[in-house]
């Protein structure tokens, strides 16, 4: 597409200036097998947000290289679309033992790998083992959370495997959906390949990779796939940054580009729509609630009453709808509408503050970063200067403390001012990940940094975590949360937000959960 070769040309000098190897056809490429090679033009162009660094779900840790992992390699089981519950994938069927200590997994049978090997059950217990000591590396980053609970792996037969848990563990499910860590990959592939099987991966999935372009990883449809066939052929994944992205979009030169919700608006690209969904994502002003003054849940309820968190998601979405009002997303299981942080105004917060013993208000440090971050794409230094405002309407005086992400960690370890900016992007789609992450006492202190304690929030997540009937997972999460609401640990201030630009003739791709478009249904119509 687009072969004129003024085009070719115009995208040459476009690279020149913006360093993103869009189309640069046949230069320095990679070809994974004697038997691939990468098409002189691409159906698509894709431009994501961050470099796609390795295609080795076990290494992978970025959402960039989750939307080309997504494609490539599938698990045992998937998201079903639009919707965190989970449907089979290269398992076709599961039964949990009554103890919920043993999961029994039917594998999908006449399945290849992109090497033309096949998959079976040697295949899981081998993609499971290489993330587990002895054999894991330092950087399997998603290893130990996705299969730390399990004890073991066995091979019933070739098309049956057995996970055996310490203890049970309702989320382990829907870890196995995940993008990072849990798609099988071939053992035959990574024997070969080695050290190199990052940049030479084989999945099953509905595109394999066929080389790479630079440093940009080039989809091609996989003809042996145990799906349907996908009809785009070739998919060319390239990075910038998000001036970068819109001004690929508006030339011409990409069709599809991850784009932030507020920047949207500079497209003036013709003929482009829109595809977006709340995020798994919370952004939250979190409180040390361990010393004063926000050892004293009334002060921090005067915190939560003078912010107003629609003005703060209208200003980093441009969507007031995305205000939190509690700690789960949209999307996760036990979301509930209707649950109500408190609220009223600065006049409310004087008052309880007043009551508190603080008649003439309080003076607090708040520490922030400066980068953006999914949950907040302006940056912390901006939505600082919000929050400061709005609470210096109720005699709270802000003062701010700015740091590179880094230095902010350390800064949040060492519980440095007395309340800090941050937020948390979710892991598996589980509403454990939020609520045990961030507020149980169990949690490490690197993701309960509030330090929260409440031991009936305890018991309930606890409970949530060991019962497979969502129904009732569902009635303990909410419960959960209204003893929390109540507590006001942190203040859950936005939800985010996934927003990808695509052209109109690409046709049926959709998003999971994790906001990764997928490929596998998708046609070009022009």
């Amino acid at each position: 597409m687009r072969g004129k070769l003024y085009q070719i040309l115009f995208l040459i000098i476009f690279l020149s200036f913006f360093s993103l190897a869009l189309r640069y056809y046949g230069v320095n490429t990679h070809v994974v097998s004697e038997q691939i090679t990468l098409p002189e033009e691409y159906d698509i162009t894709y431009v994501t947000e961050e470099t796609i660094k390795t295609l080795d779900p076990a290494e992978a840790n970025n959402l960039s290289e989750a939307k080309a992992l997504v494609n490539i390699f599938e698990g045992l089981v998937r998201f079903k679309p639009n919707s965190t519950e989970v449907e089979p994938c290269l398992a076709i069927s599961w039964e949990v033992s009554p103890d919920g200590l043993s999961w029994t997994f039917t594998l999908r049978q006449g399945v290849l790998f992109h090497d033309n090997t096949p998959f079976n059950a040697e295949a899981v217990k081998f993609s499971v083992e290489r993330q587990l000591q002895p054999l894991k590396r330092d950087n399997m980053t998603y290893g130990s959370f996705t299969f730390g609970v399990v004890k073991a792996v066995d091979v019933i037969d070739d098309y049956t495997v057995k996970f055996t848990l310490n203890s049970p563990y309702a989320p382990f499910l829907r870890n196995l959906a995940m993008p990072w860590a849990a798609p099988i990959v071939s053992p035959t592939s990574v024997s070969k390949q080695g050290d190199n099987f990052y940049k030479n991966p084989a999945g099953t999935g509905a595109y394999s990779l066929g080389g790479w372009n630079r440093e940009n990883p080039v989809l091609i449809a996989n003809q042996s796939y145990w799906g349907k066939r996908p009809k785009i052929n070739s998919i060319l994944f390239a990075h910038g940054t998000v001036n970068e992205r819109i001004n690929s979009v508006n030339s011409g030169l990409a069709d599809i580009a991850d784009i932030p919700a507020k920047q949207l608006a500079k497209l003036t690209k013709e003929n482009m729509s829109k595809l977006s969904q709340p995020s798994a994502s919370l952004g939250y002003l979190g409180m040390y609630n361990d010393r004063p003054p926000f050892n004293n849940s009334r002060i921090r309820r005067a915190i939560c009453v003078a912010m107003d968190r629609k003005e703060i998601a209208q200003e980093l979405f441009g969507d007031n709808s995305l205000a939190a009002n509690s700690v789960l997303p949209p999307l996760i299981l036990g979301y509930n509408k209707d649950l109500t942080p408190y609220s009223g105004g600065a006049q409310n917060a004087k008052e309880l503050l007043r009551a508190a013993g603080y008649p003439n208000g309080i003076d607090i440090t708040l520490i922030s970063y400066t980068s953006p971050r999914p949950y907040n794409p302006i940056g912390s230094t901006l939505l600082a200067d919000i929050v400061k405002r709005q609470l210096a309407k109720a005699d709270i005086r802000v003062t701010i403390k700015s740091y590179p992400w880094h230095e902010f960690k350390t800064a949040l370890n060492n519980q440095q001012g007395d309340a800090f900016l941050f937020g948390w992007v979710g892991d598996n789609m589980d509403p454990d990940n939020f609520l045990y992450t961030l507020l149980a006492s169990g949690a490490t202190p690197q993701t309960n940094l509030t330090k929260y304690k409440n031991s009936e929030v305890d018991r309930l997540i606890s409970a949530a975590q060991k019962e497979h009937d969502e129904s009732v997972r569902k009635r303990l999460y909410f419960h959960a949360q209204q003893i929390i609401l109540q507590d006001t640990p942190m203040v859950f201030l936005n939800y985010g937000k996934d927003t990808i630009a695509v052209a109109d003739y690409i046709k049926e791709v959709s998003l999971n959960p994790f906001g990764l478009p997928l490929f596998k249904d998708a046609y070009i119509k022009k």
